[in-house]
């Protein structure tokens, strides 16, 4: 896997509005750390967050999502391991 050693760029699908998120990951001042910054294409405002603080809060809002899936198999009378499958079909990049 390459290094992020500089800022990229990219321009999403996803709109806001009228205009796409622009996404950029750029190098922190250490190398443990990156940035990731989130703007509106045509807007200077950028919004940016430590890369840790994002994987954090994608863990913690995958495990809520799992709790929450746990729950529904269980009150409907389905096993897990068969739940799951569905649960991880649905939450696959």
């Amino acid at each position: 896997m390459t290094k992020l050693s500089k800022k990229i760029s990219r321009e999403t699908n996803r709109f806001v509005g009228k205009h796409p998120v622009i996404v950029t990951l750029a190098p922190a001042g250490s190398e443990n750390e990156a940035l990731i910054g989130l703007r509106l294409k045509g807007r200077r405002t950028t919004y940016v967050c430590a890369l840790s603080d994002v994987f954090r809060m994608a863990a913690l809002n995958y495990g809520l999502k799992m709790k929450k899936a746990k729950r529904e198999a269980r009150k409907n009378g389905i096993s897990w391991c068969i739940a799951k499958k569905v649960f991880d079909a649905q939450n696959k990049i």
